[in-house]
């Protein structure tokens, strides 16, 4: 089937709202018991009106002949500032419908969003995938993402693992620093 990767038209926003959630229901809402399973009814509209708007976010889907969203790619671009030196972008969201995986849509959308980052003047691109993920992983390592940082997350309701105690150094006798001195020298 031929696939276009293009920017969304307005015929094409229920099939990119129903693709952003699917990739909510099927990551987020389930790695995460802290998502909100029905964000993406409730505000997803709202939020990809916004990114729509701003000249600083690339919408991409991924349409069939037919018209159907198939999958999408949403980035997000952030300008040098006092923090960073350079300017950088994010892969927010992307998705391939499964029964249209591994047929390079994807890594078409990625490639998209690297040429968009790069005429954009991006020195970095950052992605994040939840550590259960695997196959998202491989998927971004494929495409040349590689780990920079590591998130760690504890719930309050889990828990704290104790402190283990450090176990005191014993201190030397008189004639066993004598010993270790005479080694130094």
């Amino acid at each position: 089937m031929d696939v276009t990767i293009r920017r969304p038209e307005p015929a094409d926003l229920p099939g990119l709202e129903a693709s952003s959630a699917a990739l909510f229901a099927e990551d987020g809402a389930t790695r995460d018991r802290l998502r909100n399973a029905g964000w993406p009814q409730e505000n997803g509209r709202a939020w990809i009106d916004g990114l729509l708007s701003s000249p600083d976010a690339l919408v991409l889907v991924a349409a069939g002949r037919d018209g159907e969203i198939v999958g999408h790619l949403i980035g997000c671009f952030y300008a040098p500032s006092p923090m960073w030196t350079a300017a950088r972008t994010e892969l927010v969201s992307t998705l391939v419908s499964p029964a249209y995986r591994r047929q390079n849509i994807g890594g078409r959308l990625i490639e998209a969003f690297f040429a968009w980052s790069r005429e954009r003047g991006a020195e970095r691109f950052h992605v994040s995938a939840y550590a259960a993920n695997e196959t998202a992983i491989r998927f971004y390592r494929r495409h040349g993402f590689a780990q920079l940082s590591v998130e760690l997350a504890a719930d309050a309701t889990t828990p704290t693992p104790p402190t283990p105690t450090p176990t005191p150094t014993p201190t030397p006798t008189p004639a066993k620093q004598a010993k270790q001195a005479k080694q130094a020298s």
